[in-house]
């Protein structure tokens, strides 16, 4: 599997555990199991995301770093792309 793919696995199957959790924590906010695995998985996703979108370009709109111009609807959007 290429780093794109796998990136975008990564990503994918973080953000899944953190909706999961994020469930589970709305009846239990006191668990404190749940609550480091919540933080584990947000610091995987995100790192995923900042190699990701360094490599690759931005997966969302709020990843877009403006430096002189607006590059979000430049080129083909992140669905678009090969290998997604």
């Amino acid at each position: 599997m290429n780093r794109k793919k796998q990136l975008r696995q990564i990503i994918d199957q973080a953000s899944f555990a953190l909706d999961d959790c994020r469930l589970f924590l709305d009846t239990h906010p006191n668990c404190r199991e749940a609550l480091e695995y919540f933080e584990k998985m947000e610091k995987i996703r995100h790192q995923a995301i900042k190699e990701y979108t360094m490599q690759y370009g931005p997966i969302l709109a709020y990843d877009v770093t403006p430096a002189n111009e607006w590059i979000w609807n430049q080129g083909p959007m992140p669905w678009e792309r090969e290998g997604c």
